[in-house]
């Protein structure tokens, strides 16, 4: 059986607004075959199921402290477009979070270290603000992750992907290849995320993606969701995943759930009824 484990993060205020309900909506629903690493950034979600592995953000991450030590204070890396990229941008430079390196590190950096201490076939990311609303076997899940492929993501056509969920076959050589760009991206920053126009972790990763798929043209990839979505958009729920989860991305979370306007297709499970 291909093994299957689960990555994600989040803080004391994700914790008291969703994060617990996420913890307690994957061990109700997800697949016993699938466990969790959890990495817990100055709180104790509550959990007595043994396949979710909680680790202190802090011991257990070192190099996200030593990126937080070096580029914490400097502005560019905080959400401030730099002059020269404000120079090009005149309609988004405002944005902060597309330069808010510091504050994505959260999530790439759990991966880079679930990766090495999982014993897995995929690592998969999900993010701390999604719910399993309905029971995920461990059929449906793997039908994500297709063999012979290295990487499974969530496509938006023009735009960059959507990184709430996305899983690197680490037993692929290119799906580590992926990974070991990925990490030296931000290890190397100044040389790497910097280099680029954006450097949030989906801009990055769509940029490491298209470098290593160039390298390994012949290397299959898998698009969750097809053309569903080309551009701004929720494609999580419109995908197959949405039959299983609701990711309640940017002000969705403090709702509770995604809205009705966010299909574009029609689902007929119970929970978007």
């Amino acid at each position: 059986m291909t093994k299957i484990s689960v990555v994600s993060t989040f803080h004391k205020p994700v914790l008291d607004v969703y994060g617990q309900r996420f913890v307690d909506s994957f061990s109700k629903n997800i697949a016993p075959e699938i466990d969790l690493y959890l990495y817990a950034e100055d709180c104790n979600p509550k959990t007595s199921d043994p396949r979710i592995h909680v680790f202190d953000h802090h011991k257990e991450l070192p190099q996200l402290v030593a990126f937080k030590d070096k580029w914490g204070n400097v502005p560019k890396a905080n959400g401030k477009c730099p002059p020269e990229i404000k120079a090009k941008r005149p309609r988004d430079w405002h944005k902060e979070f597309k330069w808010d390196a510091v504050r994505f590190a959260n999530k790439v950096y759990a991966v880079f270290d679930a990766a090495k201490k999982c014993d897995s076939d995929w690592l998969v990311w999900m993010d701390a603000d999604t719910y399993v609303h309905s029971p995920f076997n461990y059929k449906a899940f793997k039908s994500f992750l297709p063999d012979r492929t290295f990487l499974s993501y969530l496509a938006r056509g023009r735009k960059w992907p959507e990184c709430g969920f996305y899983g690197i076959n680490l037993k692929h050589s290119t799906g580590q290849k992926f990974l070991n760009d990925f990490e030296h991206a931000y290890e190397h920053a100044e040389y790497g995320i910097f280099q680029m126009e954006e450097w949030h972790d989906s801009y990055v990763f769509d940029e490491i993606l298209k470098k290593v798929k160039k390298k390994n043209p012949n290397d299959a990839t898998h698009n969750i969701s097809g053309n569903i979505i080309n551009g701004e958009g929720h494609p999580l729920i419109n995908s197959g995943l949405g039959a299983y989860l609701d990711h309640m991305k940017g002000g969705r979370k403090f709702d509770g759930r995604s809205k009705q306007t966010d299909l574009v297709v029609t689902r007929t499970e119970r929970y978007w009824q």
